[in-house]
């Protein structure tokens, strides 16, 4: 009998830890998720410094949480730790937004070929309901859902490659991107074009047209870093750029 209420014991510490483990698991995540749709849509401006206690009362929970997310959008290149003073949202440079689109340009490009060699017709179906997506102009909670599905979108995508490496690299880079794409939204309603984009990407992958799919993929690329670095140079966006 003593025998079975210390197992029973052990048992319920573990369970008791576990679920702890989980609640701040979920805190974190959710803390993670709710930091970076602010820093995306600039919210938290470039350069803004940023403790963990302002972050806990902001975001309702504890400093561990918000460190582990702070911690994880430090990997993504989104935040700076600086020792006893909290953490900076690292500043955009026309630099950094040229390097990421010439590595967003090489990798989904080859990405794009691959997936020209593998996907099957039910993943391109599956992709061309991906492809219908759109925002409202003016409508700041409308950018951020479209950032969202286009980013799934430009995922599966990848995905048809069947390289996960590949996939895992992009996924981060048009993660860390993210900010830079909001950057111009409002530069204009463009969002029947790029529906039109993607509609267009998806009906020359399943006519087998390698060739021409890859074309387009480099013009839509082309066409969002410019609508980005046109946004900053009229000083269309107020930030402060690095």
């Amino acid at each position: 009998m003593c025998f079975v209420y210390i197992l029973y014991t052990i048992l319920m510490m573990g369970t008791k830890t576990e679920n702890r483990v989980a609640e701040k698991s979920t805190a974190a995540e959710q803390v993670y998720n709710a930091l970076k749709r602010d820093i995306i849509t600039l919210q938290h401006q470039p350069g803004v410094s940023l403790t963990e206690q302002q972050l806990a009362t902001l975001y309702g929970t504890s400093r561990v949480p918000v460190r582990e997310a702070c911690r994880r959008l430090g990997q993504e290149g989104l935040l700076t730790g600086r020792p006893y003073r909290g953490y900076s949202v690292n500043h955009i440079s026309l630099k950094e937004i040229g390097d990421c689109f010439d590595l967003r340009l090489g990798l989904e490009s080859r990405a794009l070929e691959l997936a020209a060699q593998r996907a099957t017709a039910g993943d391109l179906n599956r992709l061309s309901n991906l492809a219908t997506i759109e925002y409202t102009y003016h409508d700041w909670d409308s950018y951020v859902e479209f950032l969202d599905r286009n980013l799934d979108f430009h995922i599966q995508l990848a995905s048809l490659s069947r390289n996960d490496r590949l996939v895992a690299v992009l996924r981060d880079l048009l993660g860390s991107m993210q900010r830079f794409f909001f950057l111009g939204l409002d530069l204009g309603d463009f969002a029947s074009e790029m529906r039109s984009e993607h509609e267009e990407l998806v009906a020359l992958l399943s006519s087998d047209s390698p060739d021409l799919a890859i074309g387009c993929l480099n013009r839509q690329i082309t066409s969002s870093r410019d609508r980005i670095l046109r946004a900053l140079i009229e000083d269309r966006i107020d930030l402060p750029i690095g």
